[in-house]
């Protein structure tokens, strides 16, 4: 005849199990909510002051002076006052999207000399801002 032994480790009380239950559920909430902190705190800002979340991005110099066509072309995207300010330069500088190249106009400034395929900081979303040329490190 066996004998049957009882475990003492592995003896399940109705306690234990509720507790290990509430545990479990509460696992997958748990790694949302730090998954959602490490995104929040991974999204970049360059050089110190130019967020992503507002639109920065790393772009290259297409082209430095925008002709009427282009502009005819972003006027759609941008509002009406951000392009007819005629005495300022403005340059198309190309992007990447999700893979994808897009292009923008931006106001290039008096005292920052560019050329074409030169890397700049762009605010994709606002044709009134001005470029930033990137310091390379």
């Amino acid at each position: 005849m066996e004998s049957t032994r009882v475990n003492p480790a592995r003896t399940i009380t109705l306690g234990s199990w509720f507790a290990q239950g509430c545990a479990n559920r509460l696992r997958l909430p748990a790694l949302c909510v730090v998954a959602l902190l490490a995104a929040g705190c991974a999204t970049p800002v360059y050089e110190n002051s130019l967020p992503w979340a507002e639109g920065w991005r790393v772009g290259k110099v297409s082209r430095v002076e925008a002709t009427a066509q282009d502009l005819a072309f972003y006027q759609r995207r941008c509002k009406a006052d951000q392009l007819d300010r005629a005495q300022e330069r403005l340059a198309i500088v190309q992007w990447r999207e999700v893979g994808r190249s897009r292009w923008t106009v931006a106001r290039l400034p008096a005292d920052v000399a560019v050329v074409a395929g030169e890397p700049v900081y762009v605010k994709v979303w606002d044709c009134s801002a001005a470029l930033v040329k990137r310091e390379m490190k």
